[in-house]
């Protein structure tokens, strides 16, 4: 017959596989961590229960690194089969080392993706020299998709961040995944009509916002009259509690209205319908400046700037922000190839070139998360003011070490170049807003005024007027043209410089309401690091207590339980 203690035994034992048993059905996980680190959002959980055919995804980390590159790895491995938890079987993944696949190795070159050396410590005195493959490659019913794992991540002195990395890999492991199985793209209509730059220029940046969106042509002038429509959902309509009146009932509208570098004025009755478009909840994305600056650092060294005047002054003010008449200048800015002629002949070298500032430092917003440096050519600068039921969020700032310059301005590189202005006019001027978001329940410009006719577009508007936001609306700018372009050299396009491409693709999603996106991007990961200065102060206490303190715990507790089994056995 079974003791009572073995009774006990027994029944501990079946609530244990009963508890697994549990387990291995229902998967939960409780985090304690402040910044809910090993949670995923709703989102991302969503999205992985979407997944309705195999998705695999294979990550070129295998191997054995330094123990910060091992933490990154583990929490790779961790995050995705947290994901496999809510993907209903329908991902899998693997670890591979690329490092004897030439071909691999030239693929993720030619994609922009090449390996990283490393220094593996394998004794006190040896090191190992390893190549480091922080890349990701996710396929889906055909879809093919390479992942970054460390693309904004990197430090101005070119170490990798791989707390920061950690904090991003639910977004970028995520974010491709519901560009996958996402079935109604949004519209993006990129304005012209106005001079704008051609569709053609903006090709790269084009090409990687149709993996998302269908993106088109659109003149306001061709097209005033018929009412610029958003896109209006019923769940837009239930976030401010409301059914969607007749006048917004849209069944596919403009998600984002683009105007990239506009160079002739707008009329009254185009700002009418750009005006009436932002009253209806549109999203605008306006990319210029205010000063037109023919230089080439080739052919034409020396300009006389020129005033841009586009007749949207009185509509940005009334939205509560300001593109100045100016130019920026500063002192942390790209270097441009410049040729000179000396004694010995002609050579090229490589000047700074403050009219072209270089941001490494990002305020943080979902515009700039995963965001390496980026470049501005001949911006001017933002000034925000005050409005009600509207916010303003910076993105874009030049370096504490930068100031304006106002009107025209004769910019001439020889002159530069012999003698370049003192630094003392720079240092501690403040840092100056050249991308900012402006967002909520904007006014009109048209209210108490009648809407304007011209003789291009004589008729009034069908569609009814709106003196006030009808649903929040959303206007994101940035103060320089050239922003989407390519590099200029010899006065032809290359690749767009930088990590301007991630500014203006994150630019469109928060625009284009993909609210997921954004509640993924904002997720961080705090390191909570020790005192340095503490550390080095009491290291013999801290060996003290990791080494000897549990020995001597385990002895006393030895010794402990032996005299109180010593007294047991003189009582009986």
């Amino acid at each position: 017959m079974l003791s009572q203690k073995n009774i006990r035994f027994f029944i501990l034992i079946g609530i244990l596989i009963v508890l697994n048993l549990l387990g291995a059905v229902y998967f939960k996980r409780i985090d304690l961590t402040k910044e809910n680190r090993y949670s995923l959002t709703k989102i991302a959980r969503n999205t992985m229960d979407s997944l309705n055919y195999p998705m695999t995804v294979q990550i070129y980390m295998e191997g054995e690194y330094p123990p910060n590159i091992t933490r990154f790895q583990e929490a790779i491995r961790s995050t995705i089969i947290e994901l496999q938890q809510y993907a209903n079987g329908n991902l899998d993944f693997e670890f591979v080392d690329p490092k004897n696949n030439k071909d691999l190795i030239m693929e993720l070159s030619k994609k922009g993706m090449p390996p990283i050396p490393v220094k593996v410590k394998k004794s006190d005195m040896e090191f190992e020299d390893k190549k480091l493959f922080p890349y990701a490659f996710l396929t889906y019913r055909g879809k093919e998709k390479y992942i970054d794992l460390v693309k904004g991540c990197v430090l101005p002195n070119g170490q990798i961040d791989f707390a920061k990395a950690e904090g991003d890999l639910e977004y970028k492991l995520v974010a491709p995944a519901r560009g996958f199985i996402k079935e109604n793209a949004g519209n993006i209509a990129i304005a012209e009509g106005h001079g704008e730059l051609p569709i053609e220029m903006l090709g790269e940046w084009i090409t990687a916002m149709q993996n998302t969106y269908e993106v088109f042509r659109y003149d306001v002038r061709k097209n005033a009259g018929n009412g610029i429509a958003p896109t209006v959902t019923e769940e837009d309509m239930k976030k401010i509690g409301k059914e969607i009146p007749e006048n917004l009932r849209y069944r596919s509208g403009i998600d984002v209205l683009i105007f990239a570098q506009p160079t002739r004025p707008f009329s009254e009755r185009e700002k009418y319908e750009i005006d009436q478009y932002l009253m209806r909840g549109g999203s605008l994305f306006f990319i210029l400046n205010q000063e037109i600056v023919d230089m080439d650092m080739y052919e034409k060294r020396a300009t006389l700037t020129q005033l841009r005047e586009l007749n949207l002054d009185d509509l940005f003010l009334k939205y509560g922000f300001k593109i100045n008449y100016n130019l920026i200048q500063d002192l942390s800015c790209e270097k441009t190839e410049v040729f000179t002629e000396g004694a010995s002949g002609g050579s090229f070298q490589s000047v700074p070139w403050i009219f072209s500032p270089m941001i490494y430092q990002f305020t943080n917003t979902p515009i700039t998360r995963n965001t390496d440096q980026v470049l501005l050519r001949y911006a001017s600068s933002i000034d925000t003011t005050h409005q009600n039921s509207v916010k303003k969020t910076v993105f874009l700032t030049s370096s504490s070490d930068s100031r304006t310059v106002d009107g025209q301005q004769f910019i001439d590189l020889n002159t530069y170049l012999q003698e370049k202005p003192p630094v003392e006019l720079f240092r501690n001027k403040g840092g100056k807003i050249a991308g900012a978001m402006i967002e909520g329940m904007f006014s009109s410009l048209f209210q108490g005024r009648e809407a304007p006719v011209d003789s291009a577009i004589p008729n009034p508007p069908t569609a009814v007027f709106g003196f006030k936001s009808a649903l929040p609306g959303k206007i994101a700018v940035i103060s320089d043209g050239s922003f989407p372009l390519g590099k200029n050299f010899r006065g032809k396009r290359g690749y767009m410089p930088y990590d301007n491409k991630t500014v203006l693709l994150n630019a469109v999603d928060y625009l284009a309401g993909d609210d997921a996106l954004t509640q993924i991007r904002a997720k961080e990961v705090q390191v909570r690091q020790l005192d340095k200065n503490k550390v080095l102060k009491n290291t013999s206490l801290i060996k003290f207590v990791n080494l000897v303190l549990p020995v001597l715990i385990v002895v006393l507790f030895g010794l402990l339980r032996a005299w109180v089994r010593k007294r047991k056995n003189e009582r009986t």
